[in-house]
């Protein structure tokens, strides 16, 4: 099958027109871009996604705000899903960890928002299960699931940390998934870059081979999208440099997928 491949224009991306992001990320062999917020006002084609991880536990008003204008643009620009959290964003600055029923009442009130409004604009919300947030293992993304009808933007690399099944995951949310993030990681539940980390693809403990082999089994056929978060080696080794990160990254997509075979 072939796959579109995807990058999220993050990193030092976001500080460039989106030209210029797009060019480079195509020129690398990518088929289309994942948007982030910072090219909110300049989304271009062709374009898996729009990137909206608003912390929908601790941001209020703005933060649902915020992600309806997403929601808005992304279906101007032509492009069918954005990606949401539900917070708390812990990575953020003065983020309280507040994980109580008030807390999920907040999230969940303003998910059933944003899927109304991605209905009403024929847009997807791609709900992502992510460490530190809410919903952050199989169970408590089942109880959004179960709650509100969002679809599933699919990160392998949360996962790990839980020790949840990956593939039987896959197996279980099925259709409802309509994004997938390639990234690989490391360790344990708790914060970044101290109890886990994100690798380069294939270096982590993402059961590739039986992860891909579930979403040929639910017949997936969505973009598969690099989410670049070794900042480590990007610092340190790439000096920065985002366009080298996505040429990187998009050989190592080719090993996992045998492209070359």
């Amino acid at each position: 099958m072939k796959r579109e491949i995807s990058f999220i224009a993050a990193l030092d991306f976001e500080s460039l027109q989106a030209r210029e992001v797009l060019d480079s990320l195509l020129e690398a062999g990518y088929d289309s871009v994942e948007w982030t917020m910072a090219h909110v006002d300049e989304l271009l084609s062709p374009a898996s996604a729009l990137a909206c991880q608003m912390d929908l536990v601790s941001g209020g008003e703005e933060a649902v705000a915020t992600t309806l204008t997403a929601i808005d643009a992304a279906a101007g620009a032509g492009i069918g899903t954005v990606n949401v959290l539900t917070g708390p964003n812990l990575w953020e600055e003065g983020v309280v960890r507040s994980y109580d029923e008030a807390a999920w009442t907040t999230a969940l009130g303003a998910l059933e928002r944003i899927c109304k409004r991605g209905e009403d604009a024929g847009v997807q919300i791609g709900f992502e299960p992510c460490w530190g947030t809410l919903a952050h293992d199989a169970a408590t993304a089942q109880r959004v699931l179960d709650a509100v009808p969002v679809s599933v933007t699919f990160d392998p690399s949360h996962f790990v940390m839980t020790g949840d099944s990956i593939p039987d995951l896959i197996d279980r949310w099925g259709e409802r998934i309509v994004h997938f993030h390639l990234k690989d990681a490391f360790g344990r539940p708790g914060m970044d870059g101290e109890d886990f980390i994100f690798c380069m693809l294939g270096e982590g403990n993402v059961p590739w081979l039986e992860t891909l082999e579930a979403l040929d089994r639910i017949a997936y056929d969505g973009p598969l999208s690099v989410e670049f978060e070794a900042y480590r080696y990007y610092e340190q080794v790439l000096g920065n440099d985002p366009a080298a990160a996505a040429r990187l990254a998009r050989g190592q997509v080719a090993a996992l997928l045998g492209e070359d075979e």
